[in-house]
C-alpha cells in the first residue's frame, strides 16, 4: 500500500490532471466521497460539481461534468465529459449557460424527462464552474449566491482584526 494516490482526470479531449496526491474528493451521484490511499476498489458515477485534490498543503480544484470514477490499487481515474480549473473558466460563458438552462427548463413539460435531465445537468455543471472560479480565481465576487468565500469574516469585538 502506498501513502499517495495516482490521480488522473481525463476528458474526451485531454488528460486534465495526472499526479500523485494525498487525497481526492469527488461529487458522486449518491453524495460526495473522499478517496485516501488504501481505499477499497470502487466504481461509481460522478455528477457535476467540484473535484478537490489535496497535495500536501495545496488544494487543487476542478469543476467537472458527469462521468465515471474508478479506484483500484491507489489509482483514481475520473473519466468525465468536462473538467476545468479556474484559469480555463469564463464566468460570463458559465453564467450564459446557467441562464440558457434555466430558460429551457421553464418551458419543458413534465413528460420531457430526458430533456429535463440534460438541462439540469448543464445547469449543475455551469454552477460548478462559477463556484470553482469564485473560489480559486482571487475574484471572489458572488454572481449566483454559491460562493461562501465571498463573505467577509465575522470580526469579534476586541480582536486584533477590529483594532485596525
Amino acid at each position: 500500500m502506498s501513502d499517495r494516490l495516482d490521480v488522473r482526470i481525463i476528458t474526451p479531449d485531454r488528460v486534465v490532471y495526472k499526479s500523485n496526491s494525498d487525497s481526492v474528493a469527488i461529487p458522486g451521484t449518491t453524495g460526495e466521497m473522499e478517496v485516501l490511499p488504501g481505499h477499497i476498489a470502487l466504481f461509481s458515477t460522478v455528477k457535476p460539481g467540484q473535484i478537490r485534490i489535496k497535495d500536501g498543503e495545496q488544494e487543487i480544484i476542478y469543476a467537472c461534468g458527469t462521468g465515471l470514477l474508478e479506484v483500484c490499487a491507489d489509482r483514481v481515474t475520473l473519466l468525465v465529459d468536462s473538467a476545468a480549473g479556474s484559469r480555463e473558466i469564463d464566468p460570463k460563458e458559465a453564467a450564459a449557460l446557467i441562464a440558457e438552462a434555466e430558460d429551457k427548463l421553464k418551458g419543458l413539460s413534465s413528460e420531457d424527462e430526458e430533456q429535463r435531465f440534460a438541462f439540469e445537468t448543464q445547469l449543475a455543471a455551469a454552477k460548478a464552474r462559477i463556484e470553482v472560479y469564485e473560489r480559486t480565481s482571487g475574484e471572489h465576487v458572488p454572481q449566483h449566491g454559491f460562493s461562501r468565500i465571498s463573505m467577509e469574516p465575522i470580526k469579534k469585538e476586541g480582536s486584533e482584526a477590529s483594532a485596525e
